[in-house]
C-alpha cells in the first residue's frame, strides 16, 4: 500500500512538472524567432555593413518622391502565395496618395515594404530616384511617421507614449501634436491629464482615444513621409471629421500615403490607386475615377453611399435588454460604449446599480457559465499562432469540419482560406500577423458564429472591412440572428449604415444616454442621431 501511495505522489509530481516542460518548450519556440531577428541584421539582403550607423545624408536628403516599380512580393511564411504582382505606383513629394481596395489586396503590404520590414521578391522601390536599400534603415524610419490600423500603446503615461515618436520632444511639442490629432481636449479632462497611465496595450482607453494618441505620436516628430493605414477607422464620424481636417493640414508639404476603406477620407487625394489581387487596376483623381463608368472605384463609392436624410430620463444608463431585440449604442469615442461590453463580459463589475441578465443580477451567476453564453468580436481581433481551423474552434473540442467551413462561409472568409496552399491548416502567425486586418476580423467572426452564442456582442466588428465585405458579413449576421430568433445582439457602431434595421438604438454622449428609439423615430426627432447620420452621408 505504501508503494502505491509513493507511486501516486511521484506521478502527481511529474504531472505538475510536465506543465513547466510545456512552458520551456513554448519559450524555446519563441526564442527562435527572437534570434532570427537578431541574426537578420547580418544578412546581405540589407545591402549595408552597419544598418544602424548614423548617416547625415540619410537625415537631410530625403524629399519624399516614392516609386514602386513592378514590385512582386511573397511573404516568407507563404512563398506559394504571391501578394503583389508587378505593382507600380508613384507617390509624389508633398502630395497625398491613396491606396484603396478590398481586404487582402496588398495595401498594408506596400506599407511594410516602404518601412523595410520585408524586401521585394522582384522589382524596385525608390525614394528620390534612389533605391530604398541604399538608405540607412534607422534614419529612413526616423523620417517616416506611421499610424496603423491597430494602434500599439505601451503601459506608460500618455506623455511617454507620444514621446516615443520623438524622444527629445518638449512638453509644448507633445501638446501641439495632441491638438493636431484631436486628443488634447479629452486628455485634459482626465484626472492626471498627460500623466495618465494607459494600461497594457492602452486598455484604459477607448479605440478612438488610442488611435488619436498614436496619431499624435506620429505627428510629434514632424515626419517627411506620413503613412496612414486606416488611421481613422476606429473613430466616430464627429472625431473622424475633426481628425481628418487636422490630417489635411498635417499632410501639407509631406508625402502622405493613405490606406482607406472609408472613401470619404480620400476625396482630396492628389492620386488614388485602386488595388485588386496585388496589382493596380485603376488610378487617377477622385473626379477622374468617378467619371469612369463601370469602374471599381465608382462601384465602391456607390456601395458606401448611405441613404440621404429626407427633410420631409436617467443618466445612469439603465439599459433593459429584451432577448428578442437588437440594441445598438452609438456616440463619440470614449463615451462608454465599449465599457458596457466589458461589464457584460464581467471583466469589471458595476460600482453602483445593477446589470441584469434574464432579470437576475449578473454578479449572482456563475462567471464561466455567463461567458460560455456570450460571443464577442472586438474592435481589435485576437488571434493565436495556430492554424486557421484551430483559431476558429479555439476553446472548443470535437467540432466537425463541416461546422468550421459553414462558419467561415457565413463570415465571408472561406473563399480566401481555400486559396491558401494549406487551406484551413495555414498558420496565422503571432497575433494573426500573416493576415490583413479584414481577414483577421472575419476569422474572429467565424470563431464566434461556430459557437452559436445566446448573446452576441459586436464591438466595431466590421470597422476593418471594406464596404463589400462589410455588407456580406452584415447579411451573415442578420441570417445568424434569424436562425436563432432568441439571440440577443448588442452592437457598438460608428458606421451608422450597419444599424438601421435594429429594434432599438441608444445614443450615448458623455457617458450617459441622450436619446433612444428606432432608426425612423430618431430621424423624426432630428436630434443627436440625425446629426450623426447627416455627417455619415457621402457628399
Amino acid at each position: 500500500m505504501q508503494v502505491v501511495c509513493s507511486f501516486a505522489r511521484c506521478f502527481s509530481f511529474y504531472s505538475d512538472f510536465a506543465i513547466f516542460f510545456q512552458a520551456l518548450s513554448e519559450a524555446r519556440g519563441a526564442a527562435v524567432v527572437v534570434f532570427q531577428l537578431i541574426d537578420e541584421g547580418n544578412e546581405a539582403s540589407f545591402n549595408e555593413t552597419d544598418i544602424w550607423k548614423e548617416d547625415a545624408e540619410s537625415i537631410y536628403n530625403i524629399y519624399g518622391d516614392i516609386e514602386l516599380d513592378n514590385v512582386n512580393f511573397t511573404y516568407p511564411c507563404r512563398r506559394e502565395v504571391s501578394v503583389l504582382h508587378n505593382l507600380s505606383l508613384i507617390a509624389r513629394a508633398g502630395q497625398t496618395t491613396a491606396l484603396v481596395g478590398s481586404s487582402g489586396c496588398g495595401k498594408s503590404t506596400c506599407i511594410s515594404l516602404l518601412l523595410r520590414y520585408y524586401e521585394p521578391s522582384l522589382g524596385q522601390i525608390t525614394i528620390d530616384g534612389r533605391s530604398i536599400t541604399d538608405y540607412n534603415v534607422k534614419q529612413l524610419r526616423k523620417n517616416i511617421g506611421v499610424v496603423s490600423q491597430e494602434p500599439i500603446l505601451f503601459s506608460m503615461s500618455i506623455y511617454e507614449n507620444i514621446r516615443f515618436g520623438k524622444v527629445n520632444a518638449t512638453q509644448a511639442e507633445i501638446e501641439n501634436a495632441a491638438r493636431e490629432a484631436n486628443a488634447h481636449n479629452f486628455i485634459m479632462q482626465l484626472p492626471y491629464k498627460y500623466e495618465t497611465l494607459v494600461g497594457e496595450r492602452g486598455i484604459q482607453l477607448s479605440g478612438g482615444e488610442k488611435q488619436r494618441i498614436a496619431l499624435a505620436r506620429a505627428l510629434v516628430k514632424q515626419p517627411i513621409v506620413l503613412l496612414l493605414d486606416e488611421a481613422t477607422s476606429a473613430l466616430d464620424n464627429v472625431s473622424e471629421k475633426i481628425v481628418q481636417e487636422a490630417l489635411d493640414q498635417a499632410c501639407k508639404g509631406r508625402t502622405t500615403i493613405v490606406i482607406a476603406h472609408r472613401l470619404t477620407t480620400i476625396h482630396k487625394a492628389h492620386q488614388i490607386y485602386v488595388l485588386d489581387n496585388g496589382t493596380v487596376i485603376e488610378h487617377g483623381t477622385h473626379e477622374r475615377l468617378m467619371a469612369k463608368e463601370g469602374g471599381k472605384y465608382q462601384a465602391m463609392i456607390k456601395r458606401q453611399q448611405t441613404e440621404k436624410i429626407d427633410d420631409d430620463n436617467d443618466d445612469l444608463m439603465n439599459i433593459q435588454k429584451a432577448t428578442e431585440e437588437d440594441e445598438k449604442s452609438i456616440c463619440t469615442s470614449g463615451c462608454g460604449k465599449s465599457t458596457i461590453i466589458q461589464l457584460l463580459e464581467r471583466f469589471y463589475d458595476v460600482t453602483s446599480g445593477q446589470l441584469l441578465l434574464d432579470g437576475i443580477d449578473i454578479r449572482q451567476l456563475n462567471l464561466h457559465w455567463v461567458r460560455s453564453q456570450i460571443g464577442l468580436v472586438s474592435q481589435e481581433p485576437i488571434l493565436f499562432d495556430l492554424t486557421i481551423a484551430e483559431n476558429i474552434t479555439y476553446g472548443l473540442e470535437n467540432i466537425p469540419m463541416e461546422d468550421i467551413v459553414n462558419a467561415a462561409c457565413r463570415a465571408n472568409i472561406h473563399q480566401f482560406i481555400e486559396q491558401l496552399p494549406q487551406g484551413y491548416e495555414t498558420r496565422v502567425g503571432l497575433k494573426g500577423s500573416f493576415l490583413s486586418g479584414g481577414e483577421k476580423q472575419r476569422i474572429a467572426i467565424a470563431r464566434v458564429l461556430v459557437r452559436r452564442p445566446k448573446v452576441l456582442l459586436l464591438d466595431e466588428a466590421t470597422s476593418a472591412m471594406d464596404s463589400h465585405n462589410e455588407q456580406i458579413v452584415q447579411e451573415a449576421l442578420v441570417k445568424a440572428q434569424m436562425e436563432d430568433p432568441n439571440r440577443t445582439l448588442l452592437i457598438v457602431a460608428h458606421r451608422l449604415s450597419t444599424i438601421r434595421s435594429c429594434d432599438m438604438i441608444y445614443v450615448l454622449a458623455s457617458r450617459h444616454i441622450v436619446e433612444n428609439g428606432t432608426h425612423t423615430q430618431l430621424i423624426q426627432r432630428r436630434g443627436a442621431y440625425y446629426k450623426m447620420l447627416a455627417q455619415n452621408n457621402l457628399q
